[in-house]
């Protein structure tokens, strides 16, 4: 006789996702400039119960984790260890049997998701900052920008450098084949799609004109370094994160065309975009960062990697200048009041700014209060 246990399935889920479908025009970066930023604590974002029913309730975290990453490939760790924080587990039995004397117990998980994660369709809006060597992922939900994730890159040299510019994802790649651009090589034979090929195993085309992308890596140490400007112009990025947004990418973002076929796909195959599909893709140049962290108010400067101090060395065809932000005092205040107001007077802010300038490390956070002890200011 089986037991209760085999008559029910070892997992049994049921996910209740009640899904508003919305979508964001597909436009450039001046319909996105419309979005207020924000996060998934935000509670005009609000969230959604799930549950789903299981024997174990130690495996709880794993099946919230497997699912959040099925729904959104590119869902931060951190996000997902809050959403884990939400659970509520209660103990239920069932009894069936046809006599109606056998019982099971089943354990009940319930949580709590944000909103714009269970959105059929997403729109995101990537963003590089070319001297800092990462990039951040935002999701563009009603009139909000929410923030998803940062990820570490690799740039262009400054031979051959990555420009600045607002443009469109338009085309995706899987499995590509690489030609070396170096025209000494131009005889080489192109190298295959697989582990070894330079893009990696997916490619996300913005650039048309310059011909620059996102994509894998054959080389992902390099992405430890502190300066990583070493590609031909394309922008390269860790493995297992372009395996996040290829599978976002397929699942959410293109709805034009059913392409989750590509998952786990090592077949050549490209497919361009219809315009809905496409999401903006903003690439600036900016050499510091004013931002707070859970430690505090924070200047952070980045090398002028492209050495952009020098204007002569801005190609200004292939650049938008406007998204080329340099370290100056007055940029810097102009940061801080935009993001913290008054807080600070203007002597000892400017005090605090030109030191941070003239003796700060690159990649090294200055905290505020920190700078207020050193120079003993009290507002």
């Amino acid at each position: 006789m089986l037991s209760a246990f085999n008559r029910l399935s070892v997992f049994v889920i049921t996910l209740l996702l009640f899904v508003s479908l919305y979508s964001v025009s597909s436009g450039k970066i001046q319909e996105h400039d419309k979005f207020s930023e924000s996060d998934n604590n935000d509670p005009e974002v609000g969230t959604e119960k799930l549950f789903f029913e299981i024997e174990n309730p130690e495996a709880g975290e794993d099946v919230i984790t497997e699912h959040l990453k099925e729904i959104f490939p590119i869902i931060s760790e951190k996000e997902i260890a809050e959403i884990i924080q939400t659970k509520v587990i209660t103990e239920n039995k069932k009894t069936f049997g046809d006599s109606f004397n056998d019982t099971v117990v089943f354990y009940k998980v319930s949580f709590e998701v944000p909103k714009n994660y269970l959105e059929d369709t997403a729109k995101i809006f990537w963003k590089l900052n070319i001297p800092e060597f990462q990039s951040k992922i935002y999701q563009l939900y009603k009139d909000k920008q929410i923030y998803i994730d940062t990820w570490p890159n690799v740039v262009g040299t400054i031979k051959d450098k990555t420009y600045t510019g607002n443009f469109q994802a338009y085309k995706v790649r899987n499995w590509p084949f690489y030609k070396d651009p170096d025209p000494a090589k131009a005889s080489l034979p192109p190298t295959k799609p697989g582990p070894g090929n330079p893009l990696g195993l997916f490619v996300v085309h913005y650039d048309e004109n310059s011909l620059r992308y996102f994509h894998g890596t054959n080389n992902p140490k390099v992405l430890n370094n502190q300066l990583r400007n070493l590609s031909h112009g394309c922008i390269r990025n860790d493995n297992d994160n372009i395996d996040k947004m290829k599978q976002f990418i397929l699942r959410r973002v293109v709805k034009s065309k059913d392409l989750t076929g590509w998952i786990g796909s090592k077949k050549t195959m490209i497919y361009e975009f219809e315009e809905t599909d496409k999401f903006p893709v903003q690439i600036v140049y900016k050499t510091f960062e004013v931002d707070n962290d859970v430690r505090g108010k924070y200047i952070l400067l980045f090398k002028d990697v492209y050495n952009y101090r020098n204007e002569r060395n801005i190609n200004d065809m292939l650049n938008d200048t406007a998204l080329i932000t340099l370290t100056t005092k007055e940029n810097i205040i102009s940061d801080y009041r935009k993001i913290f107001g008054n807080d600070i007077k203007d002597e000892p802010l400017s005090m605090m700014v030109e030191y941070v300038i003239n003796n700060g490390i690159e990649y090294e956070k200055y905290y505020i209060d920190d700078l207020k002890e050193k120079f003993m200011i009290k507002n």
